[in-house]
């Protein structure tokens, strides 16, 4: 078995979504020949989920030690696989001001003060297992310029993997006052500069990246989209719903504030769909000025929030659902990871977005899109499929969307820098 360091801060048992990426390449590798060195980060609070560690396959080995903070924090998470972890060194606390939190400000954010720290525990890792490249897992962005001077001491290809674009960003760039917009180009040339190639996970982000760097050859550049692993996602089970239920996994949140889709419910309930028949259940968070919108539509019964559902477990909340929801911020640039676990399902899916080639997806696998104008148009469908009742769709090409066929192409990628290093 191939090995390389995975520099990828967040890794099970962290739950977030940036775990989840490094995670289903980490299950499906072995199988075209390599295995990771996972170098993550840990932190007293973080949320966790044992089933995601217990989902991490023998094969990797898991280094706790991208901040000082994982350390003492590594020694009571739970753990599975291989774990490697520095002796516990003295306490010490770092304040990050809030202003650190905000990425259209400061670019590498409070993950600034932990690279030191990484660069420190990535060159042990080199030190004590041979790898034969570097890929980091973005964000936080400041893991690329991890990578890229480690790259650079160590001789290795690197693979820079970015889940979301940092440039290009067309939600964040226009937000960034120019000194912070030249120093973002700045620091993400620097990262690119010492990379064998750079992944993207979406083909419109792509082709903004081509176009942001003429001077770097195309082929640098490639995509792998997220992609969906049904086995991780299987765990427990479900009651069922009372009623005809629209599910959104996920929070409403800045630039995905749910209003349209409380304008779809007014709009149903005033064509006379009665709200103890139909409902919107949300599993994430759903902030004041959401609620509030929803008791001036008058819909506020409608719209239910529902316990969190960790990752494991939404395959059986989906199961239980009526119709999936996607709701998508007004950007071209990226794909609601949800999209990939939803087209595992044969549960019908509508989505309401401004994306071409979300759009091309959707369809592909038998869902419903529409613009953030169409409310309309929206709740005619949903009316359409209330009356017809609870409904399957058959999607004889999800797999396409599958973990193992992303990991094929990322070992593709790594055989072929590693060969090009050879040469």
């Amino acid at each position: 078995m191939r090995r390389f360091l995975y520099i990828s801060p967040y890794f099970p048992p962290q739950s977030r979504v940036g775990a989840l990426r490094p995670l289903k390449f980490a299950r499906h590798l072995p199988s075209f020949g390599w295995a990771p060195v996972v170098l993550c980060d840990l932190w007293k609070g973080a949320a966790l989920n044992q089933d995601l560690t217990r989902a991490v396959p023998d094969s990797t080995i898991v280094v706790r030690d991208y901040s000082r903070r994982a350390r003492s924090a590594s020694a009571t998470a739970p753990t599975k696989a291989p774990t490697t972890t520095a002796p516990a060194g003295p306490k010490r606390k770092l304040p990050i001001p809030e202003a650190w939190t905000n990425p259209e400000l400061v670019p590498l954010g409070e993950h600034s003060i932990h690279m030191p720290h990484a660069l420190a525990a990535g060159r042990r890792v080199l030190a004590q297992t041979r790898c034969e490249a570097i890929m980091v897992n973005a964000d936080p962005y400041a893991a690329l310029l991890v990578g890229a001077q480690l790259a650079k001491e160590s001789g290795l290809p690197l693979v820079q993997d970015l889940r979301d674009p940092w440039s290009v960003c067309e939600l964040r760039r226009p937000r960034r006052p120019a000194p912070i917009r030249r120093l973002v180009d700045a620091l993400e040339r620097r990262a690119f500069l010492q990379s064998a190639h750079v992944i993207i996970n979406t083909e419109t982000a792509l082709a903004d990246y081509r176009a942001h760097y003429p001077d770097f050859d195309a082929d640098r550049f490639s995509c792998i989209r997220n992609h969906a692993d049904p086995s991780l996602i299987g765990h427990g089970s479900h009651p069922g719903f009372d009623r005809f239920t629209l599910l959104f996994l996920g929070n409403f949140r800045r630039f995905l504030d749910g209003g349209v889709l409380l304008e779809v419910l007014a709009a149903l309930r005033e064509r006379g769909v009665d709200p103890g028949a139909l409902q919107l259940v949300v599993t994430g968070e759903v902030g004041a000025e959401t609620w509030e919108k929803a008791r001036s539509l008058g819909v506020a019964d409608m719209l239910i929030k529902a316990p969190f559902v960790a990752y494991p477990q939404i395959g059986p909340v989906m199961a239980a659902a009526d119709v999936l929801m996607i709701l998508s911020n007004a950007t071209r640039g990226r794909i609601p990871a949800k999209l990939y676990d939803y087209v595992q399902t044969d549960r019908p899916i509508v989505t309401v977005a401004q994306n071409p080639e979300l759009r091309q997806l959707v369809e592909q696998h038998g869902g419903a899109m529409f613009g953030f104008d169409d409310v309309g148009h929206i709740a005619d469908h949903i009316q359409s499929l209330h009356a017809a009742g609870r409904t399957t769709v058959e999607r004889p090409e999800a797999a396409l969307l599958g973990s193992r066929q992303a990991s094929e192409a990322l070992a593709a990628i790594l055989d072929r820098v590693t060969a090009e290093r050879r040469i």
